[in-house]
């Protein structure tokens, strides 16, 4: 990635990622929770269960991966909600759910969790959107990732995600908000960083095969990265 034209907002070169902070047990009624910030985007995990699972699960022998996604009122982009909506969850004070959100993160999840783990119950996990500034899937992804091994639930691996945007030429690594608003295309990359495999991709815009190469290449270097921060913050920080 050339990083010789003009400096990204925060003065990051095009092949870096913001800075990620991890910390564990913020819920503590849950069986795991996580809270990341990732550059100014924060976003935290709660996981219940496993428990009981619903009555179609009671003759099967593998077990459910529910994800909810919320945004707090005051981390509603406008890129998630059009001012209407805005104005009514402002004035309830309350969070607004995100299908798509939760369904990313779902679909990120479900390569790595063991469900045969856990069979005729259902895992729940509940991410929620602090702050909004670019990235809220990479942070949601790895909060759960957290989550999810720090309740001991059985997974294949830690699950890490990045995202890279292009703008013309310029492809930028980690984008921010204002960089995806003024972006031509974005791919997201969640990955499974010790198996070295992929668990979700997914494209926005026109890409051909060796831009998409490209960023996929530079999202999974992102993941590592970020895979490595959440190990070391499981390492330093064991259940009694």
């Amino acid at each position: 990635m050339p990083s010789s034209l003009a400096p990204r907002e925060d003065a990051r070169a095009d092949a870096h990622c913001r800075a990620l902070v991890v910390a564990l047990d913020v819920v503590p009624a849950a069986a795991g929770s996580a809270y990341v910030e990732l550059g100014d985007t924060k976003a935290s995990c709660a996981v219940y269960g496993p428990r009981r699972g619903r009555a179609e699960l009671a003759g099967v022998d593998r077990g459910t991966l529910d994800v909810d996604a919320y945004r707090a009122p005051f981390a509603t982009g406008a890129r998630a909600l059009d001012g209407a909506n805005r104005a009514r969850a402002r004035g309830r004070g309350a969070r607004t759910a995100d299908d798509g959100l939760a369904r990313t993160v779902k679909e990120a999840l479900s390569a790595s969790v063991l469900t045969e783990s856990f069979p005729k119950t259902q895992v729940d996990a509940c991410v929620t959107v602090l702050d909004a500034r670019g990235g809220e899937a990479v942070a949601c992804v790895l909060a759960a990732s957290a989550a999810l091994a720090r309740a001991g639930v059985a997974c294949r691996d830690l699950v890490s995600a990045c995202e890279c945007a292009r703008a013309g030429e310029r492809m930028m690594l980690d984008p921010t908000r204002e960089e995806i608003e003024t972006s031509d295309g974005m791919v997201f990359l969640a990955q499974m960083s010790s198996m070295e495999a992929y668990a979700k991709t997914e494209t926005f815009g026109r890409w051909n095969a060796d831009e998409t190469e490209r960023a996929l290449d530079a999202c999974a270097a992102g993941c590592n990265r970020f895979d490595a921060v959440l190990r070391e913050a499981l390492r330093a920080n064991p259940r009694d």
